[in-house]
């Protein structure tokens, strides 16, 4: 018997250790006491999780001790200072960047009556909004830093229909460097004169859309990492929108005017309402005046590892 128990693998201890410490950032995330930010920092450090399997390995060849001990220390260690070096970029003012490249965006909606637009972000900042009067469909300017690649892009009229999409296709970004040095800076306008659709998936970083002053019908919304602000549209009739969140925390703001229906499939996070304006029945919150209100919102949101605050 004594033969067979010391011949038992022993246990593993890089998942137990990951799950510990993701779900203390988790914690103080949900408590404020640290930034979501701090994700698009630590996602850069996956080459440490090849790290620490070796070390694993390496261990679990070994019967000593005394080298399971060490070798738990070392973890310890590496895991320690990746946290501690994602808290102390989280803490630090932005620095400026010299810019690589800069593009600016610019088509005419010619004698379209709709709109579909696609984009594919990767990591740094996007902010969306409307158009002032203008006989352009989009208007928009493009930051490129240190580790990105201009963006793929394609415009066309079709049938009366614009179809707009934005790829990003930078380089794998080195996991040591800082997003503000790494990240792209896209800053969009679109009209606010026809209906439009849109499919967005973002990366890393910081996602502002401010839809209010647009009519879009559609949304789906892929997040990623990060924080992200959707504020709805004011007068777009009907909107359908489909949100999947991703690690972070997401804000919904909707206009008061606008009556809404937002059904919540809760992930590994919590789902905030600050608002009297809606009534809670399980899964789902309407707004008091949605079956009178000129404009109305649906809304779906799959929920991930995060907060997702509803106003």
């Amino acid at each position: 018997m004594m033969e067979e128990e010391e011949k038992r693998p022993r246990p593993s201890i890089i998942m137990p250790l990951l799950l510990i410490a993701a779900g203390v950032l988790l914690l103080l995330n949900q408590m404020g006491k640290l930034p979501w930010g701090i994700w698009g920092t630590l996602w850069r450090f996956w080459p440490v999780i090849l790290i620490l399997i070796g070390l694993e390995i390496l261990i679990g060849l070994s019967r000593s001790n005394l080298i399971y001990i060490i070798g738990v220390l070392i973890a310890l260690v590496i895991l320690g200072a990746v946290i501690a070096y994602a808290v102390y970029k989280g803490e630090q003012p932005a620095t400026t960047q010299p810019k690589v490249s800069t593009e600016t965006i610019s088509e005419l909606m010619q004698d379209a009556d709709s709109g579909q637009i696609t984009l594919k972000f990767g990591a740094g900042r996007v902010t969306i909004g409307a158009l002032p009067d203008s006989p352009n469909f989009v208007e928009g300017k493009l930051e490129y830093t240190r580790y990105s690649l201009q963006a793929e892009r394609d415009f066309r009229v079709q049938n009366g229909r614009a179809e707009f999409s934005l790829s990003a296709r930078s380089q794998p970004i080195p996991f040591w460097v800082p997003g503000d040095i790494a990240g792209e800076y896209w800053d969009l306008r679109f009209t606010p004169r026809i209906p439009l659709e849109m499919d967005i998936k973002t990366g890393v970083g910081k996602v502002n859309m401010d839809l209010s002053g647009l009519k879009v019908t559609r949304l789906t919304l892929d997040a990623g990492v990060g924080e992200t602000v959707i504020i709805f549209p004011v007068a777009a009739g009907l909107t359908r929108a489909n949100i999947n969140a991703g690690v972070g925390a997401i804000t919904v703001q909707i206009p008061k005017e606008v009556g809404a229906r937002i059904l919540v499939a809760k992930g590994l996070g919590s789902i905030r309402v600050k608002s009297t304006r809606f009534t809670h029945f399980g899964n789902e919150y309407t707004s008091k005046n949605y079956q009178t209100a000129e404009n109305k919102l649906d809304l779906e949101i799959k929920g991930g590892v995060g907060t997702i605050t509803i106003q």
